[in-house]
């Protein structure tokens, strides 16, 4: 019935909680942000999340690019000494490095030899003494011609059959038919260059002096020598440590926080290349 309460009603007894009747439920106030906006310079549209975030990838990884190319093909010299001395700082990531010890001399490339000290070359053939070639990949002859009463001069370039034993002519006239007075110069290369070789003058109506050199290279073994570099930790010495030879280039990959160190007998400069 209206106006009446029923028997199975809920009556709340009691005071009602200040929080409810007059202050109100509290808590933390939360601020609200605009969300992220990107756009397009070219269409002034807006971008998308992944359009946004493919486009700032990208970036980054040119950004990158530039900053390996930059590192990668800037060189520093460092002085080692007769201390540890500290090739590389230890960095907060993994890098790799180009270590390359310049300090170098070579001996043996090129072998000069007299074919003929300064002679009168009569009418007919003249042979030069037999040369060990072996260890050489082509030669240059230089011929001096001072005087000359001759028709013609030839000069023959032979090699040495290992079977029979017998010198073959591998080329022919090898400058040129060169009579009168003056310098001439014949690469020959690697026609006749075998075991042993010799030259053949041969003149004709007359005499010619002359004197002929001979430049043998390039040598197939060749002597490296110069200082050596030992590299490793804080501890290294000329003992136990990694050498770097002379003419030597080595790359190293070091973890974050590592430390590279060099020791020498001589204080000299070693190049260092960073790479990513």
């Amino acid at each position: 019935m209206a106006g009446k309460w029923l028997d199975t009603e809920i009556v709340f007894k009691g005071t009602i909680p200040d929080d409810i009747s007059t202050t109100g439920v509290q808590g933390e106030e939360t601020a609200l942000f605009n969300p992220f906006r990107a756009i397009d310079r070219r269409d002034g549209k807006d971008l998308d999340n992944n359009d946004a975030l493919i486009r700032i990838l990208k970036n980054s990884e040119i950004a990158i690019s530039l900053k390996t190319i930059g590192n990668a093909f800037f060189p520093r010299v460092v002085t080692i000494g007769v201390t540890p001395t500290v090739i590389i700082e230890p960095n907060r990531y993994p890098r790799g490095y180009a270590i390359i010890n310049p300090n170098s001399t070579t001996s043996g490339v090129t072998n000069l030899v007299t074919v003929f000290a300064s002679t009168v070359f009569a009418a007919g053939d003249t042979f030069s003494g037999a040369f060990n070639v072996s260890g050489y990949g082509g030669a240059a002859f230089f011929l001096n011609i001072t005087a000359s009463t001759a028709a013609s001069m030839q000069v023959n370039l032979q090699t040495l059959d290992p079977v029979s034993g017998n010198w073959f002519i591998a080329q022919n006239d090898i400058f040129a038919a060169a009579v009168a007075a003056g310098q001439y110069y014949a690469p020959v290369g690697s026609l006749g260059i075998d075991n042993q070789m010799r030259l053949m003058v041969r003149v004709v109506g007359g005499t010619v002096t002359a004197s002929i050199g001979a430049s043998l290279k390039p040598a197939l073994a060749a002597v490296v020598a110069g200082p050596s570099v030992f590299i490793g930790p804080a501890e290294v010495n000329t003992t136990v440590g990694y050498p770097l030879v002379s003419g030597q280039q080595e790359r190293f990959w070091l973890r974050e926080n590592t430390a590279l160190y060099g020791i020498a007998v001589a204080a000299q400069n070693v190049n260092v290349f960073e790479l990513q």
